[in-house]
């Protein structure tokens, strides 16, 4: 303390409980940063992408991913990038160790239109 007595035991302040939910939008959010990984809607739920679900015991994570591929990005190789961002983005974070992140690609979108130049 700023008197030089020393403060109460970090261990005994309390503690921290992250929700699914938090996960969740974590790894939505690192999954959209992927380069590969489209913004869009699914199906006829219209449902957006990237989502996620994550399921969370004590410190450590299992979390499921759904993703669009914007056209020609490699399945694999993105998945396993977003595989890779979401656990280290949960783990930064969230302070929680996923165990396990499950990609699945649910869509594959047209590249972004290429504005084409006039000829004046």
């Amino acid at each position: 303390m700023a008197d030089g007595t020393p403060g109460p035991d970090p261990g005994a302040r309390g503690s921290l409980t992250v929700s699914d939910r938090v996960v969740q939008k974590v790894a939505v959010t690192a999954a959209a940063r992927v380069a590969g990984v489209a913004t869009a809607t699914s199906g006829l739920l219209g449902r957006d992408l990237p989502r996620a679900s994550a399921h969370i015991h004590g410190t450590r994570a299992q979390v499921e991913v759904d993703v669009a591929l914007a056209w020609p990005a490699p399945a694999a190789h993105t998945a396993q990038r977003v595989r890779d961002a979401v656990g280290d983005a949960v783990a930064r974070y969230a302070g929680i160790v996923t165990d396990r992140v499950d990609v699945r690609v649910v869509a594959v979108t047209d590249p972004a239109p290429v504005a084409a130049e006039r000829v004046r």
